[in-house]
């Protein structure tokens, strides 16, 4: 007969360590796959809602006065500052006047002006002051039209004083150090009157008649607000400073929009009407796994 072999009692114990061993290994490199992989599906999401809200505040910020740019802090509301040259990047409040860009596009404004023949109004030639109350109209939710709306005269003074930051409106067109001039519907489609209590008009504006000049025109401010507390980052719009509004007003249809959650902090600073900003999110989420890249920026440069 021919002798079986088998394994002897040596060999068993032997392979039952080695098989011990490998499960310890591979259950190990299994769990720390697994964390891995949690890790950056988490650092993904948060990478993807930082680049989703800077490009959600840059596709705004990219039709702003550029003169028009400041910051303040949510506690001290009569505290702010021109953007353009500032070097402190604690303020949690950017503002700006965005021109309206979708009737610019369509040629419901055309940019361009002169002094009409009557003098106390202002002609803009391929203009419709009745398109553009619609398209206020709409954009706004009809809380405002074009009788709510101001031009910007390009290259006025850019003093911070003249925006009506301060919540106290009071533009006059008399007063030509005003940045923004409130408007409303001329007597033709295509021009401006003076929108002022006082009987201003733009008899006081020294513009000779034909010699065609540039304005930009506005309907809203906009302000992002970062919330130290909460951690997010709202927007705010559909309020007009030259006629006094503030963010903060209660009782109008100033609408607010939560960009992002978990944010931990929002740069922003301009040079020469060149824009950057920077939004960065952390995730308590990370510290679960004993990760200690928390934090996740995306940095964004608007002309």
């Amino acid at each position: 007969m021919r002798n079986k072999s088998a394994f002897t009692m040596l060999e068993l114990i032997f392979v039952i360590v080695i098989m011990g061993f490998l499960a310890a290994i591979g259950s190990e490199a299994l769990s720390k796959a697994y964390t891995n992989f949690i890790s950056s599906k988490i650092q993904n999401t948060y990478q993807n809602q930082s680049a989703t809200a800077i490009e959600f505040i840059a596709s705004r910020l990219q039709y702003r006065i550029k003169n028009s740019v400041i910051v303040r802090e949510i506690t001290n509301f009569g505290d702010f500052e021109l953007l353009e040259g500032y070097q402190d990047p604690g303020h949690d409040v950017l503002e700006w006047i965005g021109y309206e860009m979708y009737g610019f596009r369509d040629g419901s404004w055309s940019g361009v002006y002169s002094k009409s023949l009557s003098g106390a109004e202002l002609y803009s030639p391929e203009s419709n002051s009745t398109a553009i109350n619609a398209r206020i109209d709409a954009l706004s939710d009809t809380y405002a039209g074009i009788n709510d709306a101001a031009i910007y005269f390009i290259g006025s003074d850019s003093d911070k004083n003249t925006w009506g930051w301060d919540g106290n409106g009071g533009v006059r067109f008399a007063d030509l150090n005003q940045s923004m001039k409130p408007i409303q519907a001329g007597t033709a489609l295509n021009q401006f009157a003076a929108n002022v209590t006082n009987g201003d008009d733009f008899t006081a504006i020294d513009i000779q008649n034909n010699l065609y000049n540039t304005y930009q025109l506005a309907w809203t401010a906009y302000a992002i607000v970062f919330d130290k507390v909460t951690q997010q980052l709202w927007l705010y719009y559909n309020y007009q400073p030259w006629e006094g509004d503030k963010y903060t007003d209660s009782g109008k249809n100033i609408q607010k929009v939560l960009i992002m959650d978990e944010v931990s902090d929002f740069k922003k600073r301009q040079r020469k009407g060149v824009m950057s900003i920077k939004v960065c999110s952390i995730s308590e989420k990370l510290k679960d796994f004993g990760d200690g890249n928390f934090l996740t920026c995306k940095e964004k440069t608007i002309l």
